[in-house]
């Protein structure tokens, strides 16, 4: 029993893992700065209408 608990473990943590990492390669990060965060929040209303 504790044999299938510790794999089911196992299992889990390694699904966490792999769901962590990214194995696409695609590194390009968005990097937002308060400036541009505050220019999206501004522009909202105006694209609504």
């Amino acid at each position: 029993m504790k044999v299938v608990l510790l794999l089911i473990t196992v299992l889990f943590a390694s699904m966490a893992l792999s769901g962590c990492t990214n194995d696409e390669g695609d590194n390009d990060l968005d990097i937002i700065t308060p400036n541009d965060e505050q220019e999206k929040v501004l522009d909202y209303p105006e694209k609504e209408n």
